[in-house]
């Protein structure tokens, strides 16, 4: 009896002893995989934030450093007066990042003639070193790129010059593509382009046509068609530069500014008769549900300066405009005549705010948002030697309250002041396909240059 109490005393120790092992064998490598999970996405979260509600309230400023500063090619189409260079176009995307951190940008360089220039994509892995993975026909002016919820990449340009918008897109970070012509009857001229997109993955492309009559030439895609759905929008007279938002009510914020010629307009031509176009008009308009209502059920003047010489051309020079996280639409126009950036804040559907800010270059002003929804202005300066980022102040909600600007040297690789041979930083913000980040990469033009920037918000 006492061999057989010693046995099973035994065979329970044992199994005892195998559940521990057991238990460690099991559990301890799931624990390290939690924590190394845990690790990874703390350290993803810095560039690739995302949250399930958006921040709306006030927040500390962080302290913004320059990570990186590459030179990405020399060879971009920019040097002469030869017009609509690679740097041409505010409402242009040229830069987006997908969720491996890898980083895609567009340029153009000269090509056969002016309705023929040539569009290359770069691509930059997480590694480190620019490649160049395709390239193609961009007609006259840059192209757009856009990124999809799914790391899609989209491509749009306008080869020849000729009435048609190429699609291409990726699902395999740019390894293979497919292409299609957008349905629709686009503007023979020379563009006018631009392409946005939101997070569910709706894209809309939008054109600007003749002077007058103007007209808004867009095409709309939604993820749940799969389809494309071509517009025409007419107006009295053209609105240009436009920045389009498809927001998540299927419908459509565009701001743009006023392009005609002086006499079209009640204005006196200028003394030489060289450039006779003036900008002097930003407008808001917003395009009711794509799906039943496809027409403008609003448009709003958001300012008007009058010329106080005849050679004046751009006098309201819309530098950027930007959908918050509370869906506010924010305009940025450099004024000529106080040499000071205006701040245009709109609110569903109306003109709520103009704040003036004093901003080195305003000419190149942007404004985004990082993780925690904290504004920030970008601008390289004047002189081309450093990168400044304005930042809201602790109790700022809406990005008109500024500190004084963080100046990040660029020197190494400067910027220029140029409005159309010098591009200002273009960045991975929420309408060329990203999330809230603590992380910004851009890049900013000069003449042939294109220079990549990352810097670290926080």
């Amino acid at each position: 009896m006492r061999l057989l109490d010693g046995f099973k005393k035994r065979r329970g120790l044992f199994i005892s002893i195998t559940s521990v092992l057991l238990l460690i064998v099991v559990f301890v490598p799931i624990l390290f995989f939690l924590q190394q999970s845990h690790v990874l996405n703390n350290a993803l979260s810095g560039i690739f934030h995302t949250q399930p509600e958006l921040p709306t309230g006030p927040s500390a400023p962080g302290k913004p450093t320059l990570q990186r500063l590459e030179q990405v090619t020399d060879q971009a189409f920019g040097d002469g007066n030869n017009y609509v260079p690679n740097s041409w176009g505010q409402q242009k995307n040229r830069i987006i990042r997908t969720s491996t951190g890898d980083i895609f940008m567009v340029y153009n360089s000269q090509g056969s003639d002016d309705k023929d220039r040539e569009w290359h994509l770069m691509h930059r892995s997480p590694n480190g070193g620019w490649q160049e993975i395709k390239s193609g026909n961009a007609g006259t002016e840059p192209i757009n790129i856009v990124r999809g919820p799914n790391d899609e990449i989209h491509v749009f340009a306008l080869p020849g010059t000729n009435a048609q918008v190429q699609h291409l897109e990726s699902t395999d970070l740019g390894k293979t593509w497919t292409s299609e012509m957008l349905p629709g009857k686009w503007s023979p001229d020379q563009g006018y382009i631009a392409a946005d997109v939101n997070t569910q993955g709706d894209i809309v492309v939008v054109q600007t046509g003749d002077d007058i009559p103007g007209a808004f030439y867009w095409c709309y895609y939604s993820p749940d068609t799969g389809k494309w759905q071509f517009h025409t929008t007419a107006l009295p007279i053209r609105y240009t530069y436009a920045f389009a938002f498809p927001d998540t009510n299927n419908g459509i914020a565009i701001t743009g500014i006023r392009d005609a010629l002086r006499h079209e307009l009640g204005y006196q031509d200028t003394s030489d008769g060289s450039f006779n176009y003036i900008f002097n008009q930003l407008k808001y308009f917003y395009i009711g549900n794509v799906n039943s209502n496809p027409t403008l059920t609003q448009q709003v003047v958001l300012a008007q300066v009058e010329p106080q010489n005849v050679d004046d051309a751009d006098i309201t020079y819309m530098t950027d405009s930007y959908m918050d996280t509370q869906g506010r639409v924010h305009v940025l126009y450099f004024n000529l005549y106080d040499n000071l950036v205006h701040h245009i804040i709109i609110e569903n559907g109306q003109k709520v705010k103009e704040v003036k800010q004093n901003i080195d270059y305003g000419d190149k002003a942007r404004i985004f948002q990082d993780a925690l929804g904290h504004y920030y202005i970008i601008s390289t300066s004047q002189d081309g030697n450093t990168m400044n980022i304005y930042q809201g102040t602790a109790s700022d909600t809406d990005g008109t309250q500024l500190l004084a600007p963080v100046k990040l040297n660029i020197a190494q690789f400067p910027g220029c002041s140029d409005y159309d041979f010098c591009h200002s930083p273009n960045l991975t913000i929420q309408r060329s396909g990203h999330t809230l980040s603590n992380y910004i990469d851009g890049v900013y033009g000069n003449h042939t240059k294109e220079i990549y920037f990352r810097i670290n918000l926080r």
